[in-house]
């Protein structure tokens, strides 16, 4: 009687192919727990809950809101231009006002163009930094 060979696959050999001639089974449980004493042991928890990543918009200011704080920016995306509206916290500087920097939404009016680094919160975005830009000649 004629046997061909048998292959197993093994956890310890990643997916290689092992030819085996009547594997009895001892052999089969002692590779089993090899096999499970060779896993990698589970990536570490991560740390606690990560900083919310900032968004940058750079555009012309198009309505400011100063009984709510809200500020409408108009930005351009590749070809097409997007209204974003944010909430500026009302102790917040200005950056880049005549005078140094004011507190706010009134710092800054339609018209103006100005950089503003913000964050996600409560599924509406929040001004950090407002910086108004001057225009180039």
């Amino acid at each position: 009687m004629k046997h061909g060979a048998v292959f197993a696959i093994t956890g310890v050999l990643a997916g290689s192919l092992v030819p085996f001639q009547r594997v009895s089974p001892l052999v089969g449980t002692t590779l089993a727990g090899v096999a499970q004493h060779a896993a990698p042991p589970a990536p570490p928890a991560p740390p606690g809950p990560q900083p919310a990543a900032p968004y940058t918009y750079q555009g012309t200011v198009h309505s400011v809101q100063a009984k709510t704080g809200t500020l409408e920016l108009i930005t351009g995306v590749g070809h097409a231009l997007r209204l974003v509206q944010m909430r500026v916290p009302t102790g917040l500087q200005v950056a880049g006002t005549a005078g140094g920097a004011s507190l706010g939404v009134r710092g800054v009016k339609p018209g103006d163009v100005v950089r503003v680094v913000c964050h996600r919160a409560g599924g509406s975005l929040v001004a950090d930094k407002v910086e108004k830009l001057e225009p180039t000649p």
